[in-house]
């Protein structure tokens, strides 16, 4: 019997006797058949599809699993339950015993697991030993990639140095940076901030950095990139800096400030004596840097020259009676290679005094370095005359400074020799000054005696000068975008000092939830997506300090506007 093809069995049974004429009788009868345990569950299907999102929350149905059983009361009766000891044993599902929903347990992570493969029980409620009937099924679930992973670097800093001679489009370094996500969440794109001269370029797609304008080492030496690395239309981004080294090459030759020059002499001065310095500066750095200096032609061997310093010294004594004037080619030469020189034509010319004792000055150049900060009327150097005659009485000296644009600065006391400061002096204007000190006796006119002596003054710098904005306020305009845009734009300051005391750097001083600033070359970046809606206004304060001691600063107001896009759909109220 199968109670589940008949349930039922209705007969009719008659009885026949054996006369004449034969009789009979009818008697109906049911026969209801009684239900067993023998049909297993059975699933609708053999194998469920389905997909789902990395970022679906817990409790999220998946898809509904059906399997019926014929069988009658508990026979019947279906329960699901995840074989664990075949699947799942990390328990990211759950199946609801009676309905059949599959649900999420656990958050998932594509990266860790994109295909899970599970396999769901039905059991009846039979009364075998081991506890009824059952069937499988199997749930294929895939999971599909959202761009939760932010791409990473392969390095955390990349360092590159490059001559300064390489030549527009060289490739120089590249960046990579791999992504977790797959498909268009995986994709990486490239851009580039810290260049607002546009000397290199990146590639987008493979993060290659090229040169794209001839550089400079003199006009600068280092570059600082920043390489923002963007995943498809998501706000997730990563950065690192590039340093670039521009390496020095021997473009440059040393550079005297004048091509030729005249210094005149006693024929007292004794062997030894320092004549001139000759002085030559080179724009180039390390050893192309590095000046030697050579007396190039020598008509005499009266002179040498100090190959570090330049000091020509006089190195036997001369007259006039004999050669009256030496005219000698001074060479500065760097230690690159191939070395560059060039030359000046320095003329001595002998003086013979022909009465009385010489009067010379105890140096024939005199040096000094003074702050541009030094107030007017203070003492910053002293010259001394005296003559060779050690019976000659100098007591009777009159010291003056030989008229000149240089030397309107200073004043000179005519019976000490102090040299004063008549006005204030600026770095910015003048870094060196350069006049003549005269010293001459105060007798007849006749027999007077006079001797003269260079004076060189270094002006160093003082941090004097704040940071000056280009402009008191800047105004920058965006479109509102899911991804972050990168450089908005760039502030500029200026400062009038040199060195450490004009080298700036940027600070933002507010809002750095949308935007940051690029310290080094006053860009200011969008690393946040922006929504109009949500805010159609910022209002930024930017720092500009210099380096010096004390610091100085100055600050400027930035505004940016958010420009709209129809990235909203119409909304009925209800």
């Amino acid at each position: 019997l199968d109670r589940e093809r008949a349930d039922v069995h209705r007969l009719v049974v008659e009885a026949w006797d054996g006369g004449r004429p034969r009789r009979r009788g009818r008697l109906r009868v049911s026969v209801q058949v009684l239900d067993e345990n023998d049909n297993a569950p059975a699933f609708s299907r053999g194998e469920y599809r389905a997909r789902l999102r990395e970022d679906a929350p817990p409790g999220t149905a998946v898809c509904r699993l059906r399997a019926t059983d014929p069988d009658l009361g508990a026979n019947g009766e279906v329960r699901y339950a995840i074989n664990r000891r075949q699947s799942d044993p990390d328990g990211y599902f759950a199946v609801e015993e009676r309905s059949g929903v599959l649900r999420l347990r656990r958050p998932l992570d594509r990266e860790a697991r994109a295909l899970h493969r599970l396999v769901v029980e039905a059991r009846d409620g039979g009364s075998q030993p081991e506890g009824g009937l059952s069937a499988q099924a199997f749930v294929r679930i895939e999971i599909e990639d959202i761009n939760d992973n932010q791409p990473v670097f392969e390095q955390d800093v990349y360092v590159t140095s490059i001559s300064s001679h390489t030549q527009p489009g060289t490739e120089i370094i590249t960046v990579v940076a791999t992504d977790r996500d797959s498909g268009i969440f995986g994709v990486v794109t490239y851009i580039c901030s810290g260049d607002p001269h546009g000397k290199f370029s990146i590639d987008p797609q493979f993060g290659i950095i090229r040169t794209k304008k001839q550089l400079d080492h003199e006009a600068q030496s280092a570059v600082v990139l920043t390489v923002q690395s963007q995943l498809g239309t998501s706000p997730v981004y990563s950065s690192i800096q590039v340093n670039i080294s521009v390496t020095d090459i021997n473009d440059n030759p040393p550079v005297f400030p004048t091509k030729s020059d005249k210094v005149t002499i006693s024929h007292t001065q004794p062997p030894g004596t320092a004549v001139y310095i000759a002085h030559a500066e080179d724009k180039d750095s390390g050893l192309n840097g590095a000046i030697k200096y050579s007396i190039a032609s020598k008509q005499s061997d009266a002179f040498s020259i100090d190959p570090s310093l330049g000091v020509v010294n006089l190195t036997r004594t001369v007259s006039a009676e004999k050669q009256q004037e030496y005219t000698l080619h001074i060479a500065a030469e760097d230690c690159g290679s191939p070395p560059l020189t060039s030359l000046l034509m320095l003329t001595v010319v002998i003086e013979e005094q022909k009465m009385g004792p010489t009067l010379v000055f105890q140096s024939l150049v005199y040096q000094v370095e003074i702050s541009e900060a030094t107030s007017p009327g203070a003492q910053i150097l002293q010259v001394q005359a005296h003559s060779l005659d050690p019976h000659s009485i100098t007591s009777n000296l009159t010291y003056s400074l030989e008229p000149s644009t240089d030397s309107v600065a200073f004043g000179i006391s005519s019976d000490t020799g102090w040299i004063y400061l008549r006005k204030h002096l600026n770095y910015e204007c003048v870094q060196m000054l350069s006049f003549r000190a005269l010293v001459s006796t105060s007798e007849d006119e006749n027999l007077r005696q006079n001797a003269s002596t260079s004076v060189i003054v270094n002006v160093l710098d003082e941090n004097d000068h704040s940071p000056m904005f280009m402009r008191e306020s800047y105004f920058f305009e965006i479109e509102e975008n899911p991804i972050p845009s990168g450089v908005v734009g760039t502030i500029t300051a200026v400062d009038k000092d040199s060195g450490r005391n004009g080298q700036l750097s940027y600070f933002l001083l507010s809002d750095g939830k949308y935007f940051k600033m690029n310290s080094n070359t006053g860009e200011i970046v969008n690393w946040a997506a922006l929504d109009r809606e949500e805010r159609a206004h910022h209002e930024l304060r930017v720092l500009a300090t210099d380096a010096g001691r004390p610091r100085r600063s100055a600050t400027a107001a930035v505004r940016i506007s958010v420009r709209d896009r129809n990235d909203n759909a119409p909304r009925f109220p209800q």
